[in-house]
């Protein structure tokens, strides 16, 4: 399924059992893949700490660029 996100990039994911998501979002050009296996089936155990850390990774990419470019 896709899930859309609501959160400030309007990203969206593809998410299944155990942790498996693909993440992208369209605002920071980023797309994270995560194969896992994680004990529980349930996103709702995994999603305090993972989807704050792929937000992170677009901030830090968007910042970055906007170091490289000034802009």
């Amino acid at each position: 399924m896709w899930w859309l996100l609501h959160n400030k990039n309007q990203a969206f994911a593809a998410r299944g059992v155990h942790g498996q998501t693909i993440y992208v979002d369209p605002t920071a050009e980023m797309v994270i893949v995560r194969l896992s296996s994680f004990p529980q089936a349930k996103n709702g155990y995994i999603d305090p700490t993972s989807l704050p850390a792929y937000q992170a990774v677009a901030d830090y990419l968007m910042n970055k660029e906007t170091e490289t470019t000034g802009q």
